[in-house]
């Protein structure tokens, strides 16, 4: 039975001193794919709720109204 070309790629690589690339599948550096879990839906309710509450921290509402009803005249 014949290799196929990535074999024949490996075995190469490992004949001229190079890294094995077996050794590179496996590590995910830190990442365990198994614990990822999707978002619960109130945490999505959550996220949409509070979506763009950050973007407007720096501006006060109601304080700098540039219009002003002149009562005295």
């Amino acid at each position: 039975m014949s290799r196929t070309q990535a074999q024949k790629q490996r075995q190469r690589c490992l004949r001229e001193g190079k890294l094995d690339p077996s050794l590179q599948r496996l590590h995910w550096h830190g990442l365990n794919p198994v614990s990822k879990a999707t978002p619960t839906l109130k945490e999505l309710q959550a996220k949409q709720q509070h979506k763009h509450k950050s973007r407007n921290l720096n501006h006060s509402h109601g304080d700098d109204s540039f219009f002003h009803e002149d009562l005295s005249a």
